[in-house]
Parts: C-alpha cells; structure tokens; sequence
C-alpha cells in the first residue's frame, strides 16, 4: 500500500504574518531621528531619496504631497487648486520630501542643508505648482481602468544595482564620520571592490556622477572661498578634509578606469560591406554586341573574383584579367583592380567569330591555356574598361 504523505497545516499565526508583511510599507523610516548625529541623519537622508527616485514617479508622489498638506493644515482651496494640476508637474523630489516628514523626518537642523527647512521649502514648491498649473484642465476618464503593478524600466533597474554596489563605500564615509582622525583612504581598494561587484561601465558612470558633487564640494571647502561651504565644513579640519577628498577622488578615479577599460576591450563595430550595385555604377562597358551574339556579365560578378575575360570589339582583342596573390579582383571607377599585372594580357584575334564560338563551348580545363595557343603577341592589360569592351566571362 502507498505511504500516504500527511498535508502540511498552515496555521492561522502563520497567515497572519505573511499578511502583516505583505502590507508593511517598506520606505525608510525616521524613528528617533531627533537624536541622531548630523553624520547619521545626513546618511538616512541619502538612502531615503534614493529608495524614493527608484521606487516613485509623479503619481506616486502627488498623494504624498496632498496627504502632508492636510496635515499641516493648508486651506481647501489650495488644496483643491493643487490637486487638479497634472501629475508631472509634482516631481519625485516633492513627492520624496512629503514621505519623510509625514513619517517623521526633523524638518530643519542646524547641522543639515546649511540650516534650511524642508517644510518651507516643500511649502513654495507647492505654491509654484499651483501658480503654473492654474489653467490645466482634468479629464474625466470614466473608463475602468485595471490596477497595474510599477514597472522598472532598464534604467532604474541598473541605478538601483549601482546603489547596491556603494554599500561598502558609504561604510567607508560612515566610518570616516565616526573616526576621521584614524580613517586612511589607502585602506580602501575601491577599483578591486567594483569589479568583484562586477561593476560594467554604465553602472561606474552612475556611481561616479553620483559621488562626483560631493568630491568637488569637499575640494572647494578647502579652498576656503566659499564662505557657506567654509562654514559647513568648520568642524572637519584641513588635514581629514583631505583623506576624505583623497577617498572620494579614489572613487571616481576607479569609475573613470572601468569605463577606460570597457571601451579598450569593446569589439570594434563590423564594417558594413559596401553596396556593389555602387561600385560598379561608375563602370562603362558594352552591354551586348548584335554581329558577334555577345552578351556582357553582370558586372557585380567581378567584385571578389579570380578571372575575368574581356573582349574589345574595336581593336579585336581578347584578354583576360587574373587576380594577384591573395587578392581578388575589383572594381574602382572605370578600372579593374587587384590584377596580376605580369599573368593578366590580351591577344589580337586574327578570325574574331571562329574563336569567340570557340570560346563559349570551352570549359575550365579547355579555358586554362585558351589565350595560350592563340598565335600572337602578349599584351599588357592596363586596367581600364570602356564602351568598346563586352565582359564575356567571370570565373
């Protein structure tokens, strides 16, 4: 008889939990933000907006901005006029900061954003969008529209994979906030650390334009010419200014090597082969000759070939073109190219009609010394093709 398997029983704890965590919101929270250090709420502040820039978009960020306006109390009015604006017209930014202070965010610190208020600041952007939207009209779509999950596009999948691979670098700032005086940018091997991420060009690019900003502040703070920057950086003397600068320049430095490597190891592009109908366009030839039944080939034909016979109707003679050593025959304007100048002659027919029959019931074998048993002179062939000249054979 069948061992019968006996049913796994979900219980009603589990059910619960799997609920519970699919529903949970899982953008950064500010709990205890007030205690933080400015090092720690400028970190937290980073990740926030990052996590906003990959996973929001204007509709996402509209009802968050609509949301902290009930919250601090704005008029109906305002709050109508802002939400019959079109959606783009609030921006990921906006949407972004609305998170964070409907979820706790301290909305001015002395030690963040040279002392500005984010709530202030949200409160103008506001006030813009409702100035510039003032004449859009809202559609009234009554159709049903099914719920469609957030796509991620290429690019925000590759920005959210460059993110993850800064990890080690913002624990190399973090531990530089915490300990700048023992922090040695030396330490850090930032080049070995993106390619064991195996870190392509387009993500260095992103990583680099992302530290970039922050390098160039640090290097104008010490100049000490900016005044606000001088006074941002006051508690960090010269000396840590430098090892954080020597680390942020390491950082792009290894961002620009992996893009100088990808374009050294990229294939060159495969040229593309030139339209033969173009090369032979220039060439001037006897397309047929009525008294001796002669038809010309298709030019083209010559393009990449061995041998290639001609006829002169004027002058009699017949000649044939054989190609170089490892080469093949080409056209270029009115001139056959890649001949063996030496192999490739032309003989004067005595009696034109007897050999030219001759020559169409030849074959290969019997074509091999063909120009050979025609008693006459040799002569050079120079190349060039005229109106005279029916291209009889290409081999």
């Amino acid at each position: 008889m069948a061992k019968v398997e006996p049913k796994t029983r979900v219980t009603k704890k589990q059910i619960t939990a799997h609920r519970e965590k699919s529903s949970r919101d899982p953008s950064p929270k500010w709990d205890g933000c007030e205690t933080w250090t400015g090092e720690e709420f400028l970190k937290h502040f980073r990740i926030a907006m990052n996590y906003y820039r990959l996973e929001a978009d204007s509709k996402f960020a509209k009802p968050a901005v609509i949301q902290w306006m009930e919250r601090i109390g704005c008029t109906k009015t305002d709050i109508q006029a802002f939400k019959k604006t079109k959606d783009f017209r609030c921006g990921v930014t906006m949407g972004a900061i609305a998170h964070c202070l409907l979820r706790g965010m301290t909305p001015k610190r002395a030690d963040f954003n040279n002392g500005r208020d984010s709530a202030v600041w949200l409160r103008e952007q506001v006030a813009l969008v409702i100035d510039t939207g003032k004449h859009d009209i809202e559609a009234e779509e009554k159709k049903e529209e099914k719920p469609v999950g957030i796509v991620i596009n290429i690019q925000d999948r590759l920005r959210e994979a460059s993110f993850k691979m800064t990890e080690e670098i913002e624990d190399a700032l973090q531990e530089f906030n915490t300990n700048p005086n023992d922090f040695d940018p030396k330490n850090f091997k930032v080049l070995n650390l993106l390619k064991g991420k195996q870190a392509k060009a387009a993500h260095a690019r992103i990583i680099r334009n992302f530290y970039e900003p922050q390098m160039q502040e640090i290097e104008e703070a010490m100049t000490g010419k900016d005044e606000q920057l001088k006074e941002g950086y006051s508690h960090r003397s010269k000396p840590q200014l430098k090892k954080l600068a020597a680390f942020l320049h390491e950082v792009v430095s290894a961002c620009d090597m992996l893009g100088q490597e990808a374009k050294v190891n990229r294939k060159p592009r495969a040229k593309k082969p030139t339209d033969k109908a173009k090369i032979v366009a220039k060439l001037k030839f006897m397309k047929a000759h009525e008294p001796l039944k002669l038809v010309s080939v298709n030019p083209a034909d010559i393009i990449g070939s061995k041998e290639l016979w001609i006829y002169n109707t004027k002058t009699r003679k017949m000649g044939k073109y054989v190609a170089a050593d490892f080469q093949d025959l080409g056209i270029k304007g009115t001139s056959i190219t890649g001949f063996n100048e030496t192999l490739s002659v032309q003989k004067t027919l005595r009696k034109p009609e007897e050999k030219l029959k001759e020559f169409k019931a030849a074959g290969k074998v019997a074509l091999r010394k063909f120009l050979e048993d025609i008693n006459a002179v040799d002569i050079k062939l120079n190349g060039r093709i005229n109106e005279d000249i029916v291209l009889l054979k290409v081999s």
